[in-house]
């Protein structure tokens, strides 16, 4: 009992310490959905225009299985049903960040103590290279980075990415988008999330997202989490998967408007803009 009150105590302190950010969200989106964000002149002159990832990042091709709208420090991916992943629609995925090594390491170790029967680590390198190229670290509780509705993982660039990308070596999200904010990307940055989540999962969620270091403050049915620059809200619901209900934004465009995008809703006003699911 001594030794989970240590731990307990030490995961507390830690978090205490630290705001992770947003590196990314992926969804799967409806074919109607899919086709609307990807293709609507309005979503590019509020978020920018798409790509199609990296090598080069190039215009999406008309039979794309996914798309990237880049902002100024996170962004989104966007996938179509029929997708490279086989993820179904509906699939959401949140990958956490810290900017700097010493700060992943930190999250690593809390999350090990959270969960260190379900703990997992990997560097991804980009094998397109020769030779590969790392990419980044990654870290996870398995639990809840390989069920049906919702991933959650964290992760750090390499230097080894940042002199590819950008010629120094840069492990900080807003350097490496960088380049593409002088592509005419980097229109937006996404400042909330909102989940319906299953009752059943909406605890050990918070709790995992709090021993990452977001500030933890719980309502009736509610949890909103805090981090750097971001808040993810949970929504406790009687439905059995978890999905995403609204995307929030930082907006550059002072322009007010509503589109119908397939089965979302993208309204934008004075530099805010929700994607509305």
């Amino acid at each position: 009992m001594r030794g989970v009150l240590v731990a307990t105590a030490l995961l507390a302190a830690s978090a205490a310490q630290a705001r992770p950010a947003l590196n990314h969200i992926y969804v799967v989106l409806d074919q109607a959905t899919f086709d609307a964000l990807r293709s609507d002149p309005q979503v590019t002159r509020i978020l920018g225009p798409s790509d199609a990832g990296l090598p080069d990042y190039a215009r999406p091709r008309a039979d794309a299985d996914r798309i990237f709208l880049r902002g100024r420090t996170t962004y989104l991916e966007l996938f179509a049903p029929r997708n490279r992943f086989n993820e179904p629609i509906g699939k959401v995925g949140i990958a956490i960040a810290e900017d700097r090594p010493r700060d992943f390491e930190a999250l690593a170790k809390r999350w090990q103590i959270h969960c260190p029967t379900r703990f997992s680590r990997a560097t991804v390198a980009w094998t397109r290279s020769r030779p590969p190229i790392p990419w980044y670290d990654s870290v996870q509780c398995d639990e809840t980075a390989v069920a049906k509705d919702l991933s959650i993982w964290a992760v750090v660039y390499q230097p080894a990415f940042g002199r590819w990308q950008t010629g120094s070596q840069a492990t900080d999200r807003r350097t490496m988008l960088a380049p593409r904010r002088r592509a005419g990307q980097g229109q937006f940055d996404v400042t909330g999330l909102v989940l319906s989540i299953p009752a059943a999962d909406h605890r050990h969620i918070a709790r995992q997202l709090a021993a990452a270091g977001l500030s933890r403050t719980d309502r009736e049915g509610r949890t909103v989490l805090r981090g750097d620059g971001w808040t993810i809200t949970l929504q406790s619901s009687s439905n059995t998967s978890a999905a995403i209900t609204a995307i929030r934004m930082r907006v550059r465009t002072t322009e007010k408007s509503i589109l119908r995008l397939g089965s979302s809703l993208l309204k934008s006003g004075w530099r805010k803009a929700a994607l509305k699911f």
